[in-house]
């Protein structure tokens, strides 16, 4: 059985980077064990993607997760589809999806999206819901609303288990009741990607990666072999279209500069020891967003992932978004809902859960 460190490194060293510049081509032996880890690393379909485009001769519980995999992005491209075709009949113009379009082959755990003014959420989503809607309520928190599509009725339970038929409502992107990105600053940072014929309203990327990058600390609190293909990719994207300076000047607007330098310096780390290269974008971002020297201790580049972020980190990034206005007022408001001792307990144990405890986000 292959070490997490052992199995990271073989799914690094076969994707490549960039995508498809793979060195190593897995033995069918490796190939049924690092299967299920990549999976749980969220690179399932891509790790799988490559094996097949080398010609690798799948074994049954690879060769089973992979067709699984290309079936579930196609059920979850049907499922975005029809959502972005209801939203847009009230709302076109007024809503976006994040978190969820991959510039690569990816398989997310559900679909988020949220409305550009915090007032329309109840609307939309009742909106969701009402007869020939096509979607059902299935639970509410304090600033999201979980909708399940209705092929998923009866498949579907509250661990999100094959990710296809939950959707993310977001009244803004939030944990619990603290606002990590202010909506209406977005509205002007969007694009359209096609998908099934449909024009589906998604971030551009710089946009797109202030979201991923400050999600990925607070609250996931985990780095994972995916989010390293996704910093690459969308520095990619941004350098394509001009807009690394757009990138660094939303960061400040946003207060998120920590959060995305924690990710460059992780991504820094990646590319030298996995693949012997050095990205002088991060270099420069890095100096403009006033983190050159950052240093996260304890992080190792060629060990296991996804790694679990330090506690410090998790919590530095938290209260450096305190700058924000719109972000210090939700966390007023989620101090002042932490005084009915019921919600007050049920914050605890998350916050041991996340930092004292452990864990991470996983596929499933």
């Amino acid at each position: 059985m292959m070490t997490k460190s052992a199995a990271s490194r073989l799914i690094f060293q076969t994707i490549g980077w960039p995508i498809g510049a793979g060195t190593v081509t897995p033995q069918a032996d490796m190939l049924e064990d690092a299967t299920e880890f990549a999976f749980k690393s969220r690179v399932g379909l891509l790790f799988l993607d490559e094996c097949v485009n080398r010609g690798v001769a799948l074994g049954p519980k690879a060769l089973e997760l992979h067709g699984s995999l290309m079936a579930r992005r196609r059920e979850t491209d049907r499922v975005v589809v029809k959502l972005a075709r209801k939203l847009d009949e009230v709302a076109k113009g007024d809503w976006v999806l994040f978190k969820s379009i991959k510039p690569f082959a990816s398989t997310p755990n559900d679909t988020d999206w949220f409305p550009f003014e915090a007032r329309r959420h109840q609307e939309l989503v009742d909106h969701l819901c009402a007869p020939n809607g096509g979607f059902k309520w299935m639970e509410t928190a304090p600033r999201q609303t979980t909708l399940i599509e209705e092929g998923g009725t009866g498949l579907t339970d509250t661990t999100k288990k094959g990710g296809v038929y939950y959707i993310d409502c977001y009244v803004a992107p939030s944990t619990d009741y603290f606002i990590y990105l202010d909506p209406r600053r977005m509205r002007n940072f969007t694009e359209t990607i096609d998908i099934e014929g449909y024009k589906i309203p998604i971030l551009q990327p710089h946009a797109e990666m202030t979201a991923m990058m400050f999600h990925t600390v607070f609250p996931e609190k985990s780095f994972t072999i995916e989010a390293y293909y996704l910093v690459k990719r969308y520095l990619d994207l941004m350098e394509e279209r001009g807009t690394l300076d757009a990138f660094v000047d939303m960061c400040r607007d946003q207060k998120v500069e920590y959060a995305c330098a924690v990710n460059l310096v992780l991504t820094r780390g990646i590319d030298l020891a996995q693949f012997g290269q050095t990205d002088p974008r991060i270099t420069r971002i890095l100096a403009k967003l006033g983190h050159a020297d950052l240093v996260v201790q304890g992080f190792d580049p060629a060990g296991a992932f996804p790694y679990e972020l330090p506690a410090k980190v998790f919590w530095w990034a938290f209260l450096s978004k305190q700058r924000d206005r719109t972000s210090f007022l939700s966390t007023l408001k989620q101090f002042a809902h932490m005084l009915n001792p019921i919600f007050f307990a049920d914050v605890l144990r998350i916050v041991y859960r996340r930092t004292i405890r452990g864990g991470v986000y996983e596929q499933n």
